[in-house]
């Protein structure tokens, strides 16, 4: 995992800022994205963001690429790409570096084409390591951390911080960082018998009456990291505040916390990650949990984003970090279904796909369900995060989306014939829906 220098290297360090006419050009596939596109200038993160983002965690120092990437145009291209798409959001983190460097250079060379505010720019603060010696979400350290950001990125404002990974210092409940707290998630919305639905939520500190306690010293760090965010925004430098992880009960819980407590403002945006995959499809049936109003106030519900369909490397057709928590069983029900449907894929020529990305093609269309769908002011459902390292995984996403909202389409069948068999595989190894331990017994 990546550690932030103690300073920056230059921008150049990246690739020479060069002009747009040194690019490629590169043709949309199937013409723009099937949604309505706002105008700029953009404003309203929760109203006029695309259903998909483009995601920076794939630009960080041994994540996910080669670091040649790093250094190539690749961002630059990809990114062009997505805009061109009608993608118009972004995030990035100090704790994925140098990604903020390499999409502000990316920002930088795009911008005769795509100004400033033609595009939604989120990053996150207080996470500079991957272990929790290395969160600092002290008032003092969040601000020279926006800072810095805004300096990397090239900009004046952000549309939206979050605070990086929460559950890494905040006080959650015990059984959650336990094997024995793998089904709470799921009990908790009916989708387990493990626990009941209200001993669940009583387990992970999420029941009604909880909602304004203050469990320990990491809550207290969370609620004053908040307070700094909301004064930044306050000064017009943050316009949405919020905060991302992975336990959805933490999510929730600290969602609740913050909003029964001084400022008393509700967070305007909450990113889970993993949630919504094919091996633990819980987000959707979190939503009403984090819709529901902590207190008798009048209460916005923070805007969803879904993060890391791919489970973070897990379903992707080139198997799983060295890093990855998912336990045995999960890797071996995924390995297995992997290996049956590329070998279906490869008996099927015609395929929309080719079999080395049966996959994460399919891991795609089930974690950007959600993302098609919009309310009655033509809002998405949710928004769905992804990485794309290249242009390549552009035109997937791109093509993905197009066979999840079109009719009739035969692709949808296959998709769905793949989807069932890798969910068959993670059912029998009793690995589906149940959740790992975040933060890890290491960290």
């Amino acid at each position: 995992m990546p550690i932030p220098p103690p300073q920056d290297p230059p921008l150049t360090s990246f690739g020479a800022l060069i002009s747009l006419d040194e690019l490629p050009k590169e043709e949309l596939r199937g013409g723009p994205a099937p949604w309505a596109r706002a105008s700029p200038p953009l404003r309203d993160l929760r109203t006029q963001s695309s259903p998909l983002w483009f995601g920076g965690g794939v630009f960080g120092h041994g994540m996910y690429n080669d670091d040649s990437v790093l250094t190539s145009n690749a961002a630059v291209r990809a990114l062009r790409l997505a805009f061109r798409y009608g993608i118009n959001a972004l995030d990035s983190s100090p704790y994925y570096f140098p990604s903020e460097l390499v999409l502000g250079r990316a920002l930088r060379i795009l911008a005769p084409e795509h100004p400033r505010d033609s595009y939604f720019l989120v990053t996150k603060c207080g996470r500079y390591g991957p272990l929790r010696s290395q969160f600092d979400y002290s008032p003092e350290r969040i601000r020279s951390s926006i800072e810095q950001s805004l300096q990397r990125l090239g900009t004046t404002y952000l549309d939206g911080a979050l605070l990086h990974d929460a559950e890494f210092v905040s006080d959650q409940p015990e059984i959650a960082l336990t094997n024995e707290g793998r089904w709470l998630a799921a009990s908790a919305v009916g989708l387990s018998d493990t626990y009941t639905p209200e001993e669940a939520r009583r387990l992970l500190g999420i029941a009604p009456e909880e909602a304004a306690r203050i469990r320990g010293p990491g809550d207290e760090a969370v609620l004053q990291a908040a307070r700094t965010l909301f004064e930044l925004k306050d000064a017009g430098i943050v316009r949405n505040v919020g905060l991302s992880g992975y336990p959805l009960g933490e999510l929730v819980r600290l969602s609740r916390l913050i909003a029964t407590h001084a400022p008393y403002r509700s967070l305007d945006m909450i990113l889970s990650y993993s949630n919504h995959t094919l091996h633990a499809d819980l987000l959707p049936a979190w939503k009403s949990l984090f819709d529901a109003s902590p207190t008798d106030a009048p209460w916005t519900p923070p805007m969803l984003l879904n993060a890391s369909p791919f489970s973070m490397g897990l379903l992707s057709d080139r198997g799983p970090p060295a890093w990855h928590p998912a336990d045995a069983p999960l890797r071996h029900a995924t390995k297995q279904a992997l290996s049956e449907i590329q070998q279906e894929a490869a008996a099927h020529p015609a395929s929309f796909m080719p079999a080395n990305q049966a996959l994460a093609t399919t891991a795609l269309f089930r974690g950007l369900r959600g993302s098609d769908i919009v309310n009655e002011d033509g809002v998405p459902y949710l928004r769905t995060l992804l990485g794309m390292s290249n242009t390549d995984e552009v035109h997937t996403a791109m093509s993905t989306y197009r066979v999840l909202t079109a009719r009739d389409d035969p692709a949808q069948a296959q998709l769905a014939t793949y989807e069932a068999r890798v969910r068959q595989r993670i059912v029998e190894a009793g690995a589906a829906d149940q959740t790992w331990a975040s933060p890890p017994a290491d960290a």
